[in-house]
């Protein structure tokens, strides 16, 4: 829960911020109606107050030739799951995201360059439990209206 409530020059800094993160104070002010330093202050209390808690970038994996992607629910055997979140924190597999959704499974979000790849990283989480693999037809985009 946030400690302050937000009012409505934070959530439009905030919405300013998910569209272009490296948004240059001056330009962010500009968007608010508020000077460059009276812009960064805000920012420095929305990053001290937690709500900021760090700046990322979404990469397009095509590009780098990682055009096939996959999701997959990883059910892990009986006291598997640390083991699990071992191999993934280690892995060289190209794995974009993974969520604990429950006690023993994962929602795993990756991305592989040849149909070679889905068979190889599923071999290798085999040992750790059973999974169910979804290749990504479409991603769909969508925009919230508190986003625009």
């Amino acid at each position: 829960m946030c400690p302050k409530p937000l009012d409505e020059t934070d959530k439009k800094i905030l919405n300013e911020l998910k569209k272009n993160s490296r948004i240059s104070m001056t330009e962010l002010g500009k968007k608010v109606f508020m000077t460059s330093q009276a812009a960064k202050n805000r920012v420095e209390r929305l990053q001290d107050m937690g709500v900021v808690e760090r700046y990322t970038v979404n990469l397009n994996c095509p590009v780098f030739g990682y055009t096939i992607h996959h999701l997959f629910i990883m059910h892990t055997n009986q006291g598997k799951a640390e083991d699990f979140i071992h191999f993934v924190h280690e892995t060289e597999f190209h794995i974009l995201h993974c969520y604990r959704v429950q006690e023993n499974t994962f929602f795993i979000d990756a991305h592989f360059k040849e149909e070679g790849g889905v068979k190889d990283f599923a071999e290798a989480i085999k040992p750790y439990g059973h999974i169910h693999i979804h290749p990504v037809l479409e991603e769909v985009r969508h925009v919230h209206p508190v986003d625009e």
